[in-house]
């Protein structure tokens, strides 16, 4: 509630822009009840969700950063867990729960730029009010409910107009430390991939983001319906591997950002492809508090 409160009174001064401080904004994906992907079946004796891996593992990340001189939070969409050992996890990364879960996919529109709608959009709107230098959000991915092999397509998404920088450095690093170097990938590369239009999975997330002048990464490197991965993640001292390596990318980009501009939205009543309504699924909905541009 009391991060809510200062949403609006932050929101009433204007729309707060970031990119040039030091405070990297860690969000971990999904919520309780809500895991995000989860493993076909176990693996080492334990089933790997998304969730519950990052509330988890975070606090590597969040060590790795701040190791290097800048400042990190971590939050998450949903209600804090009262239950061991999620509960002594969330406190050790110190996770900011926002108590907005969006379960089902609910959307929402973003309380600083209104015409961003989507699931989870409360993450994006924290990390603009605390003007953050950058914002990464911590996934995993599936691309079915049974088990693969071989490569899957690592990627890692990115806003359209701040985030490549930020996603290529973490691409450099999961390219150069973990996929194929541990965890087994057929060779395939991880890719980074703008998104940014309308009712695509995290595109409002980025659009509002970016809009702020905040550059932003959802990493969806490993496939926990990968066998091979889930094997790698499966395993402590791999997973520990794997979050520091997240770590180790934001900070080559923290470090290397010099010189860059961030871009900031030039007119909130401008419709692009990342405003709501431009899909025709936008166009069914009837979501209060959407700032309509599209005609």
């Amino acid at each position: 509630m009391v991060a809510v409160c200062l949403l609006v009174l932050v929101g009433c001064q204007g729309v707060p822009t970031g990119g040039r401080g030091d405070l990297v904004v860690l969000d971990i994906g999904h919520c309780l009840g809500d895991e995000g992907a989860v493993a076909p079946g176990t693996v080492r004796g334990r089933r790997l969700s998304e969730y519950a891996f990052w509330l988890r593992y975070s606090s590597e990340v969040k060590r790795e950063v701040e190791r290097a001189g800048f400042r990190c939070l971590v939050t998450n969409r949903g209600f804090a867990p009262t239950a061991e050992p999620m509960r002594s996890e969330a406190r050790r990364s110190r996770v900011i729960f926002l108590r907005r879960p969006d379960k089902g996919g609910q959307r929402r529109p973003s309380h600083y730029h209104p015409d961003r709608v989507g699931s989870g959009i409360a993450s994006a709107d924290y990390a603009i009010y605390r003007r953050a230098a950058c914002v990464v959000f911590l996934h995993h991915n599936s691309s079915s409910g049974r088990w693969v092999s071989g490569g899957s397509p690592s990627m890692i998404i990115c806003n359209r107009y701040n985030g490549r920088p930020l996603a290529q450095a973490m691409a450099d690093v999961m390219n150069g430390s973990i996929l194929d170097h541990g965890m087994p990938n057929a060779g395939m590369k991880c890719r980074v991939v703008p998104r940014y239009v309308d009712a695509d999975r995290s595109a409002a997330w980025m659009n509002a983001l970016d809009d702020s002048g905040i550059p932003a990464a959802v990493l969806e490197v490993a496939f926990l319906n990968n066998r091979n991965h889930a094997e790698f993640l499966a395993d402590d001292a791999n997973a520990r591997r794997y979050a520091r390596a997240v770590g180790q990318g934001i900070v080559r980009y923290m470090r290397s950002r010099a010189g860059l501009r961030p871009h900031v939205r030039a007119d909130e009543n401008r419709a692009d492809e990342g405003s709501f309504g431009y899909a025709a699924e936008s166009r069914r909905l009837r979501v209060p508090g959407a700032k309509l541009l599209v005609r």
